[in-house]
């Protein structure tokens, strides 16, 4: 990994505990029994038999919830699928109103990426996705009737406008028609389209409530039309509750998330799987009546390497003892920060022990141990650095813990606030 690369990594983790899109593995610790059967059963087996299917991801605020979505995401890249992690917040993107869920993920859809350098800007987004489309078919026939051919025996999406829109796109690529490829895409990213635009591309579907499941489910069809394994989508519902505001709006979100389990394993969605990460499962299905009752049928099964098939996928759980997985994951940090300061930091495995062993025994509040250890290790890294004799007692540790914790917490509110005003 390059200095620069590995500093950026660092600087992340040591703001604010949550790991960086880029160069996750090189901390990664723990996920390979989960990643591995998800590889092996999913993303190299049933999804290439134009099936689909769902997981939801379930662990403590903080727990590495968006490190194992993003982990999910590189596999996929490797194997040629699609990718958009969108992040789940009551203000943005609510998953009861499905259509603004539908535009995050028009807003962050990924082709295939290297996994080991920061992505550049404007690969995201299914305009870049049309872009890379239309380039790659132009390198293999240069002839335009060929490509119009092309595009003619594409298969149908579910919703025709969708399809209309994709293939007007491209069309307008190829023409060099920059103008008309902007209005194609304003209308595909969920945005208003005017009159003339719609009558251009027959477009007669807006997209809203009763349309954004056909949206979906179409944009995936149309991701394995043109080349690609499948698409991956990772909701995450990154905050301490949930991104819905109102019992009412719960319902119709649970009901959102039902009616997507259910459509996992028809032909509808060729190649697709969905993770719906939470902190806490209680919070989507606690409550009673036929929609929680139903949901609950349908999420009870446990995922792991014995039953593959089986639903929820435990963070909690990754068959390592809560120290021996900080001693691990101090090591790859100590290796990681050696590489981004070209240091040799030869007190650091005693004095992260120190730490690991005082983060599981006495972590304060709800702020996931796992978290609180990253950013006070890389505090302690940078400490070392600069004091190679550094003493580290269990009290010295507690009280970073506890100053670190009070940092977290503090940050948190501040963007909670900012989000509300």
């Amino acid at each position: 990994m390059e200095q620069e690369l590995a500093r950026a990594i660092i600087n992340k983790l040591g703001s604010t505990g949550t790991p960086p899109e880029f160069g996750i593995e090189a901390f990664t610790v723990g996920l390979d029994r989960y990643l591995k059967v998800i590889e092996e059963e999913y993303l190299d087996g049933i999804l290439k038999f134009n099936l689909s299917s769902f997981k939801l991801i379930t662990g403590n605020y903080g727990g590495g919830k968006t490190h194992f979505l993003y982990s999910v995401r590189n596999l996929a890249f490797r194997h040629n699928y699609c990718v958009a992690y969108v992040s789940l917040n009551p203000t943005e993107c609510p998953f009861d109103k499905l259509e603004l869920v539908y535009k995050a993920v028009a807003l962050n859809l990924t082709a295939p990426q290297p996994t080991d350098v920061i992505m550049p800007l404007g690969e995201k987004g299914i305009d870049a996705v049309i872009r890379r489309w239309a380039g790659e078919w132009r390198k293999k026939e240069e002839r335009t009737e060929r490509l119009e051919s092309y595009l003619l025996d594409l298969p149908m999406t579910d919703s025709s406008s969708f399809f209309n829109a994709v293939r007007g796109a491209f069309q307008s690529l190829l023409a060099e028609d920059l103008e008309s490829f902007q209005e194609a895409v304003q209308w595909l990213k969920g945005e208003e389209a005017d009159r003339e635009t719609r009558a251009k591309f027959r477009i007669s579907e807006r997209i809203d409530r009763s349309s954004a499941f056909r949206m979906l489910r179409s944009l995936a069809q149309w991701v394995h039309a043109i080349g690609y394994r499948g698409l991956i989508l990772l909701f995450d519902e990154a905050e301490r509750g949930m991104s819905i505001a109102s019992a009412r709006d719960k319902r119709r979100a649970l009901d959102n998330l039902r009616q997507l389990v259910d459509e996992c394993g028809n032909s509808r969605l060729p190649g697709a799987m969905f993770f719906y990460a939470v902190p806490d499962d209680n919070l989507l299905l606690e409550g009673s009546g036929p929609v929680y009752e139903a949901l609950k049928q349908r999420l009870r099964s446990v995922f792991s390497e014995a039953n593959p098939v089986g639903v929820r996928i435990n963070l909690e759980e990754l068959g390592m003892e809560p120290v021996a997985f900080l001693e691990e994951l101090g090591v790859k940090l100590r290796l990681l920060f050696e590489q981004a300061y070209g240091v040799r930091l030869n007190g650091a495995e005693r004095v992260l022990k120190v730490l690991a062993q005082t983060a599981v025994e006495r972590f304060v509040l709800d702020v996931s141990y796992r978290r609180l250890f990253v950013v006070a290790a890389v505090e302690l890294l940078h400490r070392l650095r600069v004091e190679p004799n550094l003493n580290l007692s269990t009290r010295d540790a507690e009280k970073i813990l506890r100053v670190t914790t009070q940092k977290l917490e503090k940050r948190e509110k501040e963007a909670v606030e900012s989000e509300e005003f």
